[in-house]
């Protein structure tokens, strides 16, 4: 899953690279020509430019760490059971909810 969060930033990141947008922002403006988005981008070019570099940053940096950064380590919870205690736990358990009896001196035998 870190793999592939990794990579989708990665590549996304890439592609909203400012460099780019002199080809592709023309583009997307005459794809998107007639609707309120086409009206947006092609009005507020500069916002674009803005948001374009700032995602390009944060998604390499974020790809970058994600791709490249540390594993993480096992923990003792992992070895057992997402559910269960850990194997070391020096904690009881009662097996059953119900509260113990106590043996006293005035109960007969039988």
């Amino acid at each position: 899953m870190r793999r592939i969060g990794g990579v989708a930033l990665t590549v996304t990141g890439f592609l909203a690279c400012p460099c780019h947008l002199i080809i592709t922002l023309p583009l997307l403006i005459s794809l998107l020509a007639g609707t309120a988005l086409g009206s947006f981008l092609s009005h507020n070019t500069s916002i674009v430019y803005i948001g374009a570099g700032i995602y390009f940053v944060v998604a390499l940096a974020l790809g970058a760490f994600l791709l490249l950064g540390s594993k993480r380590g096992k923990r003792e919870m992992d070895t057992t059971c997402p559910t269960c205690a850990p194997s070391n736990s020096q904690t009881h358990v009662p097996d059953s909810s119900a509260p113990p009896v106590p043996h006293t001196s005035t109960q007969t035998r039988r």
